[in-house]
């Protein structure tokens, strides 16, 4: 006999009609709790309509002190409390790092939103994670999933100018497997590809220490967007260009953490005249114009290398 949480594509013929009439017989049970139900209001409401008709005082008297109760339990009865997206912010972070012991005892103490509210407020997303090589299906995947299917279910058509954002953030070290693409993730991506058991039996695979995550952020709107994490990649941007340009917007810029090269730009461009007066920041673009905006400390770093090497500029 089948469990009641085997899956349904796993059963034969015979225990899906077994199921199909489990669940007839379940029905009907609550059809005639509810028919049950139904029949006690109406009683309820016959004997009601007949005791306002009685001219006996002290049934009178009965009735006022119920009807005076009851509008008492409604105007003082339980209240719920609306939440904003400040509260629903603040709680996401302690749950997922405290667990549900001090979600629980910050929710009693602060007034947050209790776990079950959290979960029917917030919308899940699924994040496809880049295992071994980095493919355009895995990055293309995250951006429909991410992006197009919640800004086309929210009514949020218009376009935005887009600006990709890159940085590296903590990994736990371990490795899991990952049924979706039947792979092992949490290796460092070079180790993580078809050459795995070579690379084990030559005891040359650890543990990734750090991933390199890419968030989409639309200009004039605070929420981004993750389409990328993977431990090192600046290439994703094609993938935007083959569809998500036409429903979002175009990409405006690449701001990164590191420092990275982009191609000179043309002076013959729409836009030279506008990054011309920059004076070396934004004088090189990559494919579309779209510039490069790098952290402010690396321009510093170099002009310090420079000034203390021997090659220093004159």
């Amino acid at each position: 006999m089948y469990k009641p949480h085997t899956q349904c594509s796993l059963l034969n013929i015979a225990q899906l009609h077994q199921a199909l009439d489990d669940h007839n017989a379940e029905l009907n049970k609550w059809n005639q709790w509810i028919a049950h139900v139904l029949n006690t209001v109406d009683t309820h409401s016959v004997l009601v309509m007949a005791l306002s008709q009685c001219n006996a005082p002290w049934l009178q008297h009965i009735l006022h002190m119920l009807l005076k109760n009851g509008t008492n339990a409604v105007v003082n009865g339980y209240n719920p409390h609306s939440y904003n997206q400040v509260e629903f912010n603040l709680t996401l972070p302690i749950y997922h790092v405290g667990g549900a012991s001090l979600f629980t005892a910050l929710n009693k103490h602060l007034c947050l939103p209790a776990v079950f509210t959290v979960c029917n407020s917030t919308l899940s997303i699924k994040i496809t994670p880049t295992i071994a090589s980095i493919t355009s299906e895995t990055t293309a995947k995250n951006i429909c999933s991410v992006i197009i299917k919640p800004c086309a279910q929210s009514g949020q058509t218009s376009l935005h100018g887009v600006s990709l954002l890159t940085d590296k953030t903590a990994l736990e070290e371990v490795a899991t497997y990952h049924p979706a693409q039947n792979g092992v993730r949490g290796l460092y991506w070079k180790h993580a590809a078809e050459q795995l058991t070579q690379k084990i039996s030559s005891g040359n695979v650890h543990l990734g220490k750090e991933m390199l995550v890419i968030v989409a952020h639309c200009f004039g709107k605070d929420q981004t967007y993750l389409v990328l994490a993977t431990p090192s990649c600046k290439e994703d941007y094609t993938d935007w260009d083959n569809d998500a340009h036409k429903k979002v917007g175009p990409l405006w810029s690449f701001a990164t953490d590191g420092d990275a090269t982009c191609q000179a730009h043309p002076v013959s461009s729409p836009i030279y005249g506008i990054l011309s007066g920059l004076a070396g920041l934004n004088l090189y673009t990559g494919p579309h114009d779209m510039t490069l905006d790098f952290d402010y400390k690396h321009i510093l770093k170099h002009k310090l290398f420079l000034e203390l090497s021997p090659l220093r500029l004159t």
